[in-house]
């Protein structure tokens, strides 16, 4: 497995990596090699081999590019000489980028399965970013690169029904793509555990957010919306747990807001295991997400994790997000306005039963999806590339 990422803050792929090797499969993930990862170490059954690489942060495109192709050809080379050493049965690639394919070349030439595992479509994340039109020529290169790499693959998998569809008018055969939600993890994201937290009716009204930051995750608009809440609620309080492009544009942004007293930024992204801790106690979740293309086909794994522990939450009305959850699940504010998302935050805080019955409502989620049944889709289709 192959992904251009960090591999103990990443939840899908730990959890599709754990799930094989739980059953007895042999895993090794190429990944990043953040501050303080050795070069390789066992976590959970999974031998996890960090290239001298750590993640690009900054706005060059060039650079950002250029840092998507030295890993590609680091994973390329040693994942090509493992290979040879010792055989693997099959390669699955993350993306992004979707020629993160190419990195199972040397496998592919002997004929080895392959699974191109596509958690976001590339060209309406980079139509978003540019603000462009999808017959842009980079928009086109993107789309090309797309459907060589799915076609290299042979296999494609990806996270939401919505996105098969893009998927598919991207000029895939439905046939050869399969849909594994990014579901959590019930042994970390305890179902219900932050509902069973006993708060003080004095205690702090606490937002928590967390995640990736960039611009088109919108928690730009939660700063903007807690500096109206705070002028009728000093008693409130964001925790912002991730890191990202944006993260600077976010704490110039507090302090002229001056909300510095009211908001909380981590230290970077937290490994997954950490995470339910750090969300224990929770009033409500923030997912203000803005509505547009590069966000179109996304299904935030915060929202399901926050579904999960049992912390309600008010998010923007994507399509993804209207696909799998109704108002009887979810509280929804209007697009990319910080006033309309300050005044849910007050009507939720002033309505603690409201909050209750949008925590029971999102749980309904797991009545149909949940990771202990649902994983069987990935482990099936494993099984059935690799002929067993």
């Amino acid at each position: 497995m192959v992904a251009y990422t960090y591999y103990s803050s990443d939840p899908r792929v730990r959890r599709e990596a754990e799930a094989l090797a739980a059953r007895g499969d042999k895993v090794d993930f190429y990944c990043l090699r953040k501050e303080g990862d050795p070069s390789e170490e066992w976590l959970d059954g999974v031998r996890v081999i960090h290239l001298p690489q750590i993640r690009y942060r900054g706005g060059s495109t060039v650079l950002y590019t250029g840092s998507y192709v030295r890993f590609f050809f680091r994973a390329l080379f040693a994942l090509g000489a493992a290979h040879l050493r010792n055989s693997y049965d099959i390669v699955h690639a993350n993306n992004m980028p979707d020629f993160m394919a190419f990195t199972g070349l040397v496998p592919r030439l002997g004929r080895k399965p392959m699974i191109l595992d596509i958690h976001d479509t590339m060209p309406e994340i980079y139509q978003g970013k540019f603000r462009t039109t999808p017959n842009h020529p980079l928009i086109r290169l993107l789309r090309f690169q797309e459907r060589i790499s799915a076609r290299f693959a042979g296999q494609v998998m990806t996270s939401e029904h919505t996105k098969k569809e893009a998927l598919i008018i991207h000029g895939m055969k439905a046939e050869s793509i399969e849909v594994l939600l990014n579901l959590p993890d019930p042994r970390i994201f305890i179902p219900g555990l932050a509902r069973r937290q006993e708060r003080s009716r004095d205690s702090v009204f606490r937002l928590v957010y967390h995640g990736t930051l960039a611009e088109r995750l919108g928690v730009d608009i939660a700063l903007r919306a807690l500096a109206i809440v705070k002028q009728e609620l000093p008693a409130v309080r964001f925790d912002v747990i991730g890191d990202g492009d944006h993260l600077p544009e976010l704490h110039a942004l507090a302090a002229e807001l001056d909300i510095e007293d009211v908001v909380r930024f981590s230290d970077g992204f937290v490994p997954v295991e950490e995470l339910p801790e750090m969300l224990k106690g929770a009033d409500l979740a923030l997912i203000p997400t803005r509505t547009e293309i590069s966000t179109r086909y996304m299904l935030p794994t915060k929202l399901v994790e926050y579904s999960a522990l049992g912390i309600p939450a008010i998010v923007s009305p994507t399509y993804t997000i209207k696909y799998y959850f109704d108002e009887d699940q979810v509280a929804y504010f209007e697009d990319g306005k910080p006033e309309t998302l300050a005044a849910e935050i007050l009507k939720l805080h002033r309505d603690v039963d409201r909050r209750d019955r949008l925590a029971e409502g999102a749980a309904r989620f797991f009545e149909q999806y949940n990771w202990d049944s649902h994983k069987q889709v990935y482990l099936d289709l494993v099984d059935r590339l690799c002929g067993v």
